[in-house]
């Protein structure tokens, strides 16, 4: 069965309020799935307006003007304006999405430390980090969280090592071609790994004569031995480019494609033919600086 599997982050007011709703309805009326990941701290994205910060960009970035991306309200957020809580409005959000097809999974509750400084942190600061967050969302919801996604590609051993401890069957932290477990210094993680195989709507810039869409559906159009997976951000695919996502959908539908969760696509997979590869830190096309990305076999031949 040919699957591309739908990640999507959720990381503000604009991506719950707005995003979240257009998305879900977009999907059912497709009868597609998605992993919806949260983050359940205060919207700091008024930070890149702190004059210290000089709008400085942080590893993982995206490339794009800022107030393009976020527009000057959300931008605002934290800076000149309260920092809000997302987390009643995400609940309210994720008890809306009744679909079976739907899961959802766990973002860094302090997404601007762990994007900012988490190439610091301890592989005993990031565990302990890790537990109040999913304490945070069980306590909120009831359940567990299916899975963890790192801030912006964001990460390093000890974030591999406590998704393991955590107990999850998988996690998406990574850009890659297919699933993996990941070794980072030389440490194995038997949590597998379901990269981010395709671009961003966002990261394609805007050039002469080139349709982002039409691009990633030209990767699409060879299947891939493990399917793919795709990141949709909520505030972005949810809200100004929505008409493009839809349009990405029915590109990907026409060609022959099943739109799932993770989850779903975690179940396809056959353990016996999962590799072991060492993460390593690379650009990316439409992103600043080094994101973690699935490289050599390990142990390398």
């Amino acid at each position: 069965m040919k699957l591309i599997a739908l990640k999507i982050d959720v990381d503000s007011l604009s991506a719950i309020e707005l995003g979240v709703p257009r998305l879900s309805q977009l999907l059912s009326a497709r009868e597609c799935g998605a992993t919806f990941f949260w983050s359940l701290g205060n919207e700091k994205n008024g930070t890149f307006l702190w004059p210290a910060r000089g709008l400085r960009r942080f590893q993982g970035a995206g490339v794009q003007a800022l107030k393009a991306r976020f527009g000057w309200k959300a931008l605002l957020r934290g800076s000149f304006s309260p920092s809000p809580s997302l987390k009643k409005s995400a609940l309210c959000a994720m008890q809306a999405l009744q679909s079976s097809s739907f899961e959802h999974g766990l973002r860094p509750t302090q997404n601007y430390e762990w994007q900012r400084t988490i190439a610091h942190w301890t592989p005993t600061e990031v565990a302990s980090v890790l537990q109040s967050d999913i304490e945070v969302f069980s306590r909120l919801t009831g359940q567990m969280p299916v899975a963890f996604s790192a801030k912006s590609w964001q990460g390093h051993r000890g974030v591999y090592r406590a998704e393991q401890l955590a107990q999850f069957a998988f996690a998406s932290d990574t850009r890659g071609v297919s699933p993996y477990f990941p070794v980072s210094n030389a440490e194995i993680s038997r949590c597998i790994q379901l990269p981010v195989t395709l671009p961003m709507l966002e990261e394609i810039q805007s050039v002469s004569g080139v349709d982002r869409v039409e691009a990633i559906l030209a990767l699409t159009s060879q299947e891939s031995d493990f399917g793919h997976v795709y990141n949709a951000a909520a505030d972005f695919e949810g809200v100004q480019a929505v008409d493009d996502f839809s349009r990405l959908l029915e590109g990907w539908l026409a060609q022959g494609y099943k739109v799932v969760s993770l989850g779903e696509l975690c179940r396809q997979v056959k353990i016996a033919d999962v590799a072991y590869h060492e993460v390593e830190y690379l650009p990316c096309e439409g992103r600043h600086g080094l994101l973690a990305t699935q490289g050599r076999n390990y142990p390398s031949e």
